[in-house]
């Protein structure tokens, strides 16, 4: 079994993270043509614009984190805090590590962590293309959004959607 853990992502990890993201083996599982011809990839300057100096701070709503599998550095998950809540992104940027429960078991770290912080409940937004992604994600304890049981702001369920055809997964923790 792997080593898994958490490091707060900092400024020179960005090429790295970006990397992860959109230069590697994973990416086609994400974004860009054929797939996602609506969600292209993109370029790194466009990318340096919303992951600024700011963006990698060690503290505040939203959050870095790179992943590490034993002992290397091979992704990222990310968070954005909003009242009681919290929306996850998460990138493994190797395909080596996936099928293997490195994803399911940094959720969980996450989990523990942001429960620790206050958060009663978490959001991811996959797209339904992405069914692996949709799969792991119920695997880790992610649900079926339902208004009546996950208290989720607005923003989480309407707004910022990064595919049309999201799916919406909540975890009441």
């Amino acid at each position: 079994m792997s080593e898994i853990s958490m490091r707060p992502a900092e400024f020179a990890d960005r090429e790295n993270v970006y990397n992860w993201l959109a230069r590697s083996d994973a990416t086609v599982e994400m974004m860009g043509p054929p797939t996602f011809p609506d969600h292209p990839v993109p370029g790194f300057a466009g990318f340096c614009a919303d992951y600024d100096e700011e963006a990698f701070a060690p503290e505040g709503c939203f959050r870095i984190f790179v992943i590490r599998i034993d002992g290397e550095d091979a992704g990222v998950i990310q968070y954005w805090r909003q009242e009681q809540a919290a929306e996850l992104d998460i990138w493994i940027g190797d395909r080596r590590h996936w099928g293997s429960g490195i994803g399911s078991g940094v959720l969980k770290q996450a989990a523990r962590m942001l429960r620790d912080e206050g958060v009663e409940t978490l959001v991811i937004r996959p797209s339904a293309r992405n069914e692996r992604a949709v799969a792991a994600y119920r695997k880790a304890g992610f649900e079926d959004y339902d208004p009546a049981v996950h208290n989720l702001p607005r923003k989480f369920v309407e707004e910022g959607r990064d595919y049309e055809d999201a799916v919406t997964l909540a975890w009441r923790l």
